[in-house]
């Protein structure tokens, strides 16, 4: 079973998006609206979701910068 796509969002919001740098928001803003849309959200909950994804995919590039940096061994856990 495939589900559509969602619609792009409109190009006004993208290139705010693109200029904000809020590539996380970007991703998951088509989706989100499609939902809002089709459950009539309140215009809150839509921001505060996608303001949430941003902060967490932004934590995430965190972690991982964080790792990266911290030059660990490939293949070694905490319990090895």
């Amino acid at each position: 079973m495939s589900f559509p796509n969602p619609p792009a969002i409109p190009e006004e919001p993208d290139k705010l998006m693109r200029r904000m740098r809020l590539p996380y928001m970007r991703k998951a803003a088509p989706d989100v609206l499609a939902t809002a849309r089709a459950q009539r959200w309140d215009p809150a909950e839509v921001l505060r979701l996608l303001i949430a994804e941003e902060v967490t995919g932004r934590d995430a590039a965190t972690r991982r910068l964080r790792r990266h940096s911290a030059n660990f061994p490939t293949g070694k856990t905490l319990g090895s």
